[in-house]
């Protein structure tokens, strides 16, 4: 899957998850500044990003996911193992 599509994935689970417009929301913005993603928001969409990907995500790895790119970063580091195996 390319970087495009998972941005895509992650954009509408963003957007179920906050029921807000998020089609102007740039990569690198906040999510709590710009549409009030708070911390219980943050895990219900890490949560649902490790289902539709499959993959589990590091505890660590959490704190990137504070803006779109942090979650492209994070799903990418995530499924590099899986892709080496191939």
């Amino acid at each position: 899957m390319t970087p495009a599509l998972i941005e895509i994935e992650i954009r509408k689970s963003l957007s179920r998850i906050t029921e807000e417009d998020i089609s102007g929301l740039k990569v690198d913005e906040d999510l709590n500044e710009a549409i009030g993603l708070d911390s219980l928001g943050r895990l219900e969409l890490l949560s649902e990003i490790e289902d539709r990907f499959d993959l589990i995500i590091d505890d660590l790895d959490s704190e990137k996911a504070s803006t779109i790119a942090g979650m492209l970063e994070i799903v990418e580091a995530a499924r590099a193992p899986e892709a080496e195996a191939v």
